[in-house]
């Protein structure tokens, strides 16, 4: 079983919007809402990407976004009511582990197999151990834990945007 690049994706999202908002909480400041580019160039993937993950995830109600200057996202819910599991089961397209799985199948085993069964008993028990766990369960916390760094830096006169890159590696 591997997770798609996508849900890879939402959770590195949603672990640093948790960790954003744990910053916020401890500094006492107001840094602003994470704007998907700071996101995709402190995990050094591409924009494009996670602004598609960004949108499913505030389809599915797990982030908020807001565009302009003031925009960016934040979690729209508390991160211990944001279960693992129900993430990967809304942004993962397919949960086939073969193709019988499927609506349809071309296998002529497909009535009298034995191995289904323990492959979707197999699947049960992985979505089983996500939906133990929660974002909170997954995000730095004390923030001094953190691998990301929060506080902003000066702003470059030559882009004329904020510029909130994390500390380098």
């Amino acid at each position: 079983m591997q997770l798609n690049q996508q849900t890879d994706f939402a959770f590195r999202i949603l672990i640093y919007l948790a960790d954003h908002a744990a910053a916020n909480r401890v500094s006492g400041d107001h840094l602003g809402r994470p704007k998907i580019r700071e996101i995709a160039a402190f995990y050094g993937v591409s924009y494009n990407h996670l602004m598609k993950v960004a949108n499913a995830l505030a389809t599915h109600g797990y982030v908020r976004s807001r565009r302009g200057k003031s925009g960016g996202l934040a979690l729209a819910r508390a991160p211990e009511a944001i279960s693992l599991g129900d993430v990967a089961r809304d942004i993962e397209a397919h949960w086939e582990v073969v193709e019988c799985f499927g609506a349809t199948t071309d296998c002529p085993l497909a009535h009298g197999c034995r191995l289904a069964p323990i492959l979707a008993e197999a699947l049960n028990a992985f979505w089983a151990v996500l939906d133990k766990y929660t974002l909170a369960d997954i995000a730095f916390r004390p923030t001094a834990e953190s691998p990301i760094d929060f506080h902003p830096r000066p702003e470059s006169p030559a882009s004329g945007r904020e510029n909130r890159s994390p500390k380098p590696a």
